[in-house]
């Protein structure tokens, strides 16, 4: 991908996660961007193929991020809650409507979206898992597989949250708590011992 098209898809990500997508228009993007939609449209046919693009993009940057916290985390845990700040920060600055937008009106993105949860975060978290049991920080007698599911299922929540009575609270505050409730459940004597230590470190 061109250094110029790769720009233009970020800063576009950067404008749907902030205001939505049904309410952004071409014109807008184009606008916001300081470029003309001839240029904009250089990149892109539509705004369906644009948010096809985005939705990419932030997909290749977040299997390149869970890469590095695998790379340089200390250990399972660390690197689950490196995630755990990162996917946070992204729900805060996500505008309440974008995953509505996406299965309403960007069907297409949407499941390239579900598609990646369902194989590369899955299969993420089965690592971790594996890994925290191998360490000892986790509980010897989890089912990495059942748990992984788990954890794509609460997600899923996080991302439907009218479907649970959840649609009064932040997604960011959902998640942080499904994550804590996760770690806690999984974590043996020792994770839990790190925890502690770790949590009155960072407070």
């Amino acid at each position: 991908m061109k250094t110029k098209e790769k720009e233009v898809l970020l800063k576009a990500t950067e404008l749907f996660a902030r205001f939505g997508i049904k309410s952004m228009t071409m014109d807008d993007v184009a606008h916001q961007l300081g470029i003309s939609k001839k240029t904009l449209y250089q990149y892109v046919s539509n705004k369906k193929e644009l948010v096809k693009k985005c939705i990419q993009e932030h997909i290749d940057s977040e299997e390149c991020m869970a890469k590095e916290f695998l790379g340089q985390s200390e250990n399972a845990i660390d690197e689950l809650m490196a995630m755990t700040k990162l996917v946070s920060t992204q729900m805060k600055e996500m505008h309440p409507s974008v995953i509505f937008d996406l299965k309403k009106y960007h069907f297409e993105a949407f499941q390239q979206l579900t598609q990646h949860r369902d194989e590369f975060i899955y299969n993420h978290i089965k690592c971790n898992l594996k890994e925290g049991v191998k360490s000892g920080l986790y509980r010897n007698n989890i089912n990495p597989d059942i748990l992984a599911r788990l954890y794509i299922s609460m997600v899923n929540v996080i991302m439907d949250p009218v479907q649970t009575d959840l649609s009064s609270f932040n997604n960011a505050d959902i998640y942080n708590e499904m994550i804590r409730y996760h770690v806690r459940g999984i974590a043996s004597a020792e994770g839990r011992k790190y925890l502690k230590e770790k949590f009155n470190q960072d407070s």
